[in-house]
């Protein structure tokens, strides 16, 4: 997978299937090598991790309408060049243009 410079939204209502899809991408970007390894580095939140000394942000729930600020320091972040991936129930279409969104069509192999 290429890096870009977006961030990467892995969108499903069940969060089962969303925590799968979340790993399998962390794997592909290379920051694990299997997805357990890849589950040690997700948090539950973007809030619980600190922004300033991050190189990375992997947040398994995330209401981009919650927080302007937070929403806006995930996008400079990603714009940097970091690696910022959240799940999301539902991407709101304002958010769309900025991400690279993942659906569970895209992972057949789950």
């Amino acid at each position: 997978m290429k890096k870009t410079n977006k961030i990467h939204v892995v969108v499903s209502s069940d969060n089962d299937t969303r925590a799968a899809m979340m790993k399998q991408v962390i794997v592909d970007l290379g920051f694990a090598r299997t997805p357990s390894d890849a589950a040690k580095l997700i948090r539950d939140t973007p809030y619980d991790i600190d922004f300033a000394n991050a190189y990375f942000v992997f947040a398994d729930i995330y209401n981009f309408r919650d927080s302007n600020i937070t929403t806006q320091k995930l996008y400079e972040m990603a714009a940097r060049g970091f690696a910022v991936v959240v799940g999301v129930k539902k991407l709101p279409a304002e958010h769309e243009f900025f991400c690279t969104a993942f659906y569970p069509e895209d992972f057949s192999r789950l």
